[in-house]
This record gives structure tokens, C-alpha cells and sequence, in this order.
């Protein structure tokens, strides 16, 4: 490790800013500026950056803005290693603050980012704090982390998300250093997969987090950024093979942990299915796929059964699929899958189900629009579902999803599946705006209907809002 910067004018850090940075030249000052212009003082939180021997003027344009900041280390490794893991794991070892955040050297801040999740942490005595994450691209904006950002808590149980474990990656969040050093939290030296080991071992040590709707970081999807962050070895099959490493190192470790649970959710549902699974590459890729997703369904069945976790019948009969391994009953059923929403649905007892070679597989949510109305500057939504239990409607932009709110549905005392709900016209945001309701697990449904007022249709039939 070569030093090439360092300077302290306070010891009492409160939080340590962790950059790594590799070939970062284009994007690095307006990472750095984002952090300086910080609302908290400079002299509470420390900047350290990591860099991995970057071979264009990444070292320049750092050492040239270093000395803007009151506490900072500017360092480089020996040789380059080819992963974000080391360079990641000194600057934890370098650090000194109470609270850790890592940024990407191409990302950036909003200029409360800091201030925010540290007061989050501060004021509620928890350990972890997250936002939203802010995707910037050149022709859109989009948004993830809502998995624990979509509603703020200001101290709540890992245990009550059941998909607390689909983000797991650096952007947006700020840890008590404690749970990473007391527990000897490493990132993996690995290509891919890292991440994801890495923050489900923070979760696993830490029970009450700190959530906010507020955007705390933005992340650079750029075009010609994108393309420089891609590597032939990231290929659809190498990620999962990385990523099984990473399930059986936490499998060995945390399989009696209490929040294990929510890691075979996400796994089976996120992973396998939602990701791989049900896409037309998958068909494509079967032959070196489906052998990959038998021995991750293997290993859980060692100590859990997989079928307890899929999230719906439809996610049940796929992992019967996968493991009795009938490859033209999985491609008949992919396909089906894939446009299930185009074909008629069989409904029994008011209940909404797929059907399927001669089976039905219960919709996990169908959502009926039985009435709206206007009154004053309020709409007023009744809604109808017999599938599963309604417990909010997010409103968000199209245009910026990362604007939105989230109202409570009021479940009827006398009529069962009958819901209600309703918002102000004056507090949303101007443009077309996307109805979802969401049940106690935060799966989210579209609302169909054909309805009067500013409402739309999208082009599948689900219903949207004009506020002009």
C-alpha cells in the first residue's frame, strides 16, 4: 500500500466515507464534489479513497481535490486486484468513524445524503440506515432499495421484511462500523456475488434498522458508463456460479440465524425465478442453467424445504419443475409464463387463478376497481380483492419514480375483500402517475379497470392517473 495524501484535523470521526476507484477520471471530481458539498461539517466525516493503480489520470484529478476535505486518506494499492474486494476491505480497515458508507467513484450524493442517514441512526440507536438509491440514465430516471425505503421506519425488525434481502449492494446505506469489524464482515475476492455475501452478512449481525423515502444516493447509469463496467467474464452463467459460492459460504455460516428465511426468499423468488428463470434466454441457456439452479435447490434442501419458500403457486410448480429436471415440461412452462397475462383467467370463489396444462395456480394478487369518485380535491378508491390482503397504494411519477407516496388501504369491517382508500389531488406531483397496490410483503399489483375522471389505461390494461 502506497500512501499518497493523508490529513486529520479531527479524531473523533462520526462517519467515514469509503471510495474505491479504478480508471474513474471522467466521473471521480463530481463524486468528490458531491461529498464536499455535504450539509454536514467537513470536520465530522473523513473521505477515503482506495485506488485499485488506475492507469489514466484518476490519481491526478484525486490528489488535486483531496486537500478540499478536513480529514482524508488517499491511498493505492501495491499491485492491481482485479476485484472491488480489497481495495473495499482496506479503506474498513483504515477507517475511523463510527458510521461507514461506501460510494463508487463514478456515483454521487444529494447534498443532505450524510446528514440524513446519520441522523436516522443517531437519533433511533440503530445500526443500519438506508434510502432510496436514485438510477440517473440518459433518457430516464428509476429507482431501487424500495424493498426497505418504500415506507420509513424510524427503528424497526429485519425480521418484518420478508425482502429485506433483495438489495443487497453498497448504494444508499450507512452501518454502524462495529457490526463489520466486530464480526469480521469481509467482502469476498470474487468477480461477482460479492456484494451480496458482504450485506447479508451485515444483516445477519444486526436486528433494527432506520428506513427513509428520501433519495440518498444516485447512482451513474450513464451509457458510456455502463459499457465500461461490463466484463466478458459477466456472463448469465458465470453470475449464478459466483453467486452459489456466495449462498453456500452464508448457508454454512448463518443457517440457524433468524433472519435466514428471508435469504431463501429472495434466492428462490429474486434469483432463480424472477431473474433467470422465467426470460427467454434461460430457454435458451437451458442446458448449462437448469444443472446450476439444481444444485443451489439441492443444498437448500439439505437443511430447509425449498417449497416453503417459493412466494406463489406459480413459483411452487417452477421449482418442482427445476428439480424433476423434464427440460421440454420447463421450456412449455416458461413460455406459458411469459404470457400468462394474455389469456383468460379461471375464477373460483372470487378468487383469480392462471391456468395451466390442466391445473390453476391462484394469481398471488388480483385487484378489482368496484367504484371511484371525486369529492372536492380527494379521490376516493374502492377496491375488491379476495386473493390476498390489501395494505397500501403507491403513487408514483412515470416520468420520476423516485417521487412518490405511499398511502395506508382501510380493510372493511363488514364486507370481506372490500377496501377503501383515498388521496389528495393537490398533493401529487403533476404528469402521469402509476397506481400499485402492495400487500403485507410489499409485492405490488397494477389496478384494471375501465373509469371516468383523469384516469387511464395503460396499454395492458392498467389503470393510471393524470394530474393536470
Amino acid at each position: 500500500m502506497k500512501i499518497i495524501k493523508n490529513n486529520y484535523i479531527n479524531n473523533k470521526i462520526k462517519v467515514s466515507i469509503l471510495i474505491s476507484t479504478y480508471n474513474k477520471e471522467k466521473y471521480i471530481e463530481n463524486t468528490m464534489n458531491s461529498i464536499l458539498n455535504q450539509t454536514m461539517n467537513k470536520k465530522d466525516f473523513e473521505l477515503i479513497i482506495v485506488d485499485d493503480c488506475s492507469t489514466d489520470n484518476t490519481i491526478d484529478i484525486v490528489s488535486k481535490n483531496i486537500e478540499s476535505f478536513a480529514n482524508y486518506q488517499f491511498v493505492q494499492l501495491d499491485e492491481n486486484s482485479g476485484t472491488p474486494a480489497k481495495p473495499r476491505n482496506l479503506s474498513i480497515d483504515l477507517s475511523k468513524g463510527k458510521y461507514i458508507m461506501f460510494v463508487d467513484g463514478d456515483d454521487w450524493l444529494p447534498s443532505d445524503a450524510i446528514e440524513n442517514l446519520y441522523t436516522l441512526l443517531k437519533l433511533n440507536k440503530t445500526d443500519y440506515a438506508t434510502g432510496l438509491t436514485k438510477y440517473v440514465y440518459n433518457d430516464r430516471i428509476a429507482r431501487s432499495g424500495v424493498a426497505l425505503s418504500k415506507i420509513p421506519y424510524k427503528k424497526i425488525d429485519l425480521k418484518n421484511f420478508r425482502k429485506s434481502f433483495y438489495h443487497l449492494a453498497p448504494a444508499g446505506r450507512m452501518i454502524k462500523s462495529t457490526v463489520i469489524t466486530k464480526n469480521n464482515i469481509r467482502f469476498p475476492e470474487m468477480i461477482y456475488g460479492e456484494d451480496l455475501q458482504f450485506f447479508a452478512e451485515v444483516f445477519f449481525n444486526t436486528k433494527n434498522i432506520s428506513t427513509t423515502q428520501d433519495v440518498v444516493y444516485c447512482a451513474n447509469r450513464y451509457d458510456e458508463n455502463i459499457s465500461l463496467v461490463k466484463s466478458k467474464e459477466s456472463t448469465v452463467l458465470n453470475r449464478m456460479k459466483w453467486q452459489n459460492e456466495a449462498y453456500r459460504y452464508l448457508t454454512n455460516k448463518y443457517k440457524n440465524n433468524r433472519l435466514f428465511a428471508n435469504l431463501l426468499y429472495r434466492i428462490i423468488n429474486k434469483d432463480i425465478l424472477e431473474g433467470k428463470f422465467y426470460k427467454k434466454q434461460f430457454i435458451k441457456e437451458i442446458d448449462t442453467l437448469l444443472p446450476v439452479f439444481q444444485d443451489i435447490l439441492n443444498m437448500i434442501d439439505k437443511d430447509f424445504n425449498s417449497l416453503d419458500y417459493a412466494d406463489d403457486e406459480l413459483n411452487q410448480q417452477a421449482i418442482k419443475l427445476i428439480k424433476n429436471g423434464n427440460k421440454q415440461e420447463i421450456i412449455d412452462f416458461v413460455n406459458f409464463y411469459l404470457k400468462k397475462d394474455e389469456k383468460p383467467l379461471h375464477v373460483s370463489n372470487d378468487k383469480y387463478h392462471y391456468s395451466y396444462d390442466g391445473n390453476i395456480y391462484k394469481k398471488r394478487m388480483h385487484i378489482m376497481l368496484q367504484k371511484i369518485f371525486q369529492k372536492d380535491e380527494k379521490i376516493f378508491l374502492k377496491l375488491y380483492s379476495k386473493n390476498s390482503e390489501l395494505k397500501y397504494l403507491e403513487v408514483k411519477s412515470r416520468k420520476n419514480p423516485t417521487n412518490y407516496t405511499v398511502l395506508e388501504i382501510k380493510k372493511s369491517l363488514f364486507k370481506s375483500g372490500e377496501y377503501t382508500v383515498h388521496f389528495k389531488i393537490n398533493k401529487l406531483p403533476k404528469g402521469k402517475l402509476a397506481l400499485t397496490v402492495l400487500d403485507e410483503n410489499l409485492n405490488g399489483s397494477a389496478i384494471k379497470s375501465e373509469m371516468p375522471f383523469d384516469f387511464y389505461e395503460t396499454v395492458n390494461g392498467n389503470l393510471g392517473y393524470i394530474k393536470n
